[in-house]
């Protein structure tokens, strides 16, 4: 431990010309090779000397003939007894208290001035929710220099702390990975520790109770849910395909429905969710993998125009361990579900240009979707200038699959798009796009029915805010391929769900052609 000097100047040499003595100080633990606090204060009572002037006034008394004793019995009748200033008292203290202490002085002596100028922690004096004794043994046994530098303690929520200050490690995973370890030797399962930023993007360690869970829902409840929304989901995604099961449930005796309907409507119906299974199934992979469980998928349903539901909502059982893992789930997904619904979007345009469709659509319909447009315009060609176009039912669930999974790419609430930009930007970065996503989505809503229907859905049900990483400092790394993934996944929304400028192209072409001269 190496102590510095005082920074307040000494009171009594601001009152006395007398000369001074330097008095080296080192408390008993501290090593011999380390620095020594010099400490500047008052000459004690009868010396007021250093020693090379005690060693000249000496000479010099010899010289002129007075004896050394009777000169230092004038100057102890000249000197009145001072008591010690402040300075003086306060360097005893903290010199006593480091005797008493050696592991905490000798912890002390490895940080920088700075750290030590205040040791006292900001706000542990204040009426927190944990005890004084759990703070401080907190702060002596887990928090230190090789993970955390604390300086202030406040109360979080109804039943947590905040622990602010600065982390002293390069890779806060190995920091995180620590404080977990230390926290279980000290306080075993009673709490359970996250290493997060708050609004100005300083770290900041937050404490609650093991028990401090979002929303936990048992099994019995997990299972109904899941059942329940997947029945309406079935009945909406065959109302979708052709079959008014809306309207036989409300007026049975005067909606004929026949088995022959509901077997001509099972193609679609069933291609359609295929797509939502691979999507969930992509997740499902994706959590075993990483270690994470998740609940079951509650599939929201849709029905109106081609699109039996909206995709599931996928929940996370506990807290995700970091944002890396949280970037691999919420990826996995999307891709999986892009990949089947791809496939059978090509499929079924091979089948329809062969002349295999069993669906009419509406020709101009395809312009809605800039992506289908293309690849239509590529496989069917002069079909497309009738008002209507007979296609196959794989192409249009693969269609409908792809906007599902567009939707669920957007970059906002707790939609896979959501927990990506969360995972790669960081909260407070993707909390200010979605705010921008549905900002956006509100002003497309007026030309597009489909994109109000998202944001009443986003609001109600996706709006967050992503429950916290039990560690969101650290990125994920560069070489995770899930970071290329996720910026090529990006563009699906822009190309599913934005329409084809058909009118800007015919506008183009009556153009006259501007000429040369």
């Amino acid at each position: 431990m190496a102590l510095r000097a005082h920074s307040r100047p000494c009171r009594l040499l601001q009152q006395t010309s007398r000369p001074t003595r330097v008095v080296p100080f080192q408390p008993a633990c501290v090593p011999a090779g380390r620095q020594q606090r010099i400490i500047s204060c008052r000459a004690e009572e009868g010396e007021g000397k250093n020693d090379s002037a005690s060693r000249t006034e000496d000479l010099l008394g010899e010289l002129l003939g007075e004896p050394k004793q009777e000169q230092q019995q004038e100057q102890q009748q000249q000197q009145k007894p001072e008591p010690p200033s402040e300075a003086v008292a306060e360097v005893y203290r903290a010199a006593a208290a480091a005797a008493a202490s050696p592991p905490a002085a000798a912890a002390a002596a490895e940080e920088p001035a700075s750290g030590r100028a205040n040791p006292a922690i900001a706000g542990a004096d204040a009426n927190l929710q944990v005890s004084k004794e759990v703070i401080e043994k907190l702060r002596s046994s887990v928090f230190g220099f090789d993970t955390m530098w604390v300086t202030s303690v406040e109360n979080y929520e109804q039943d947590g702390v905040v622990f602010k200050g600065n982390v002293r490690s390069k890779d806060p995973r190995e920091a995180y990975a620590k404080l977990k370890q230390r926290l279980q030797e000290v306080m075993g399962d009673q709490w359970q520790i996250f290493l997060l930023q708050d609004k100005e993007e300083k770290p900041t360690a937050v404490l609650l109770p093991s028990s401090a869970r979002e929303g936990v829902l048992s099994p019995v409840t997990e299972v109904w849910l899941a059942v329940a929304f997947g029945a309406f989901s079935v009945v909406s995604s065959l109302q979708a395909a052709g079959i008014p099961l809306f309207q036989w449930l409300t007026n049975p005796f005067y909606t004929p429905v026949s088995q022959q309907d509901i077997i001509e409507a099972l193609p679609l119906a069933g291609a359609f969710w295929l797509t939502l299974l691979a999507h969930e199934a992509g997740h499902k992979v994706a959590a075993n993998k990483a270690g994470v469980q998740l609940y079951l998928p509650l599939i929201i349903p849709a029905g109106f125009g081609f699109l039996g539901s909206f995709g599931g909502i996928t929940r996370f059982k506990g807290f995700v361990p970091n944002r890396e893992t949280l970037l691999d789930v919420a990826v996995a997904g999307p891709l999986w579900g892009s990949a089947a619904s791809g496939a059978l979007l090509l499929l079924g345009l091979a089948l329809s240009s062969a002349g295999l469709g069993d669906v009419s659509i509406d020709s101009p319909g395809l312009a809605d979707s800039f992506l289908v447009a293309l690849l239509g315009q590529a496989a069917l060609g002069e079909a497309l200038a009738n008002p209507e176009v007979q296609v196959s039912s794989l192409f249009v669930a693969g269609w409908a699959g792809l906007v599902v999974n567009a939707l669920n790419l957007l970059p906002t609430g707790e939609l896979d798009g959501g927990r990506i930009a969360l995972a790669c930007f960081g909260r407070r970065a993707a909390q200010a796009v979605g705010v921008l996503t549905v900002i956006g989505l509100a002003i497309f809503s007026f030309s597009n029915p489909l994109a109000f229907y998202w944001v009443v859905l986003v609001l109600a049900l996706q709006r967050g805010p992503i429950l916290p990483c039990q560690e969101e400092l650290s990125e994920p790394a560069e070489s995770n391929p899930n970071r290329n993934i996720a910026r090529a996944l990006y563009a699906l929304p822009l190309l599913v769900l934005l329409p084809y400028p058909v009118e800007y192209l015919l506008a183009l072409q009556q153009l006259p052609n501007p000429s040369p001269f």
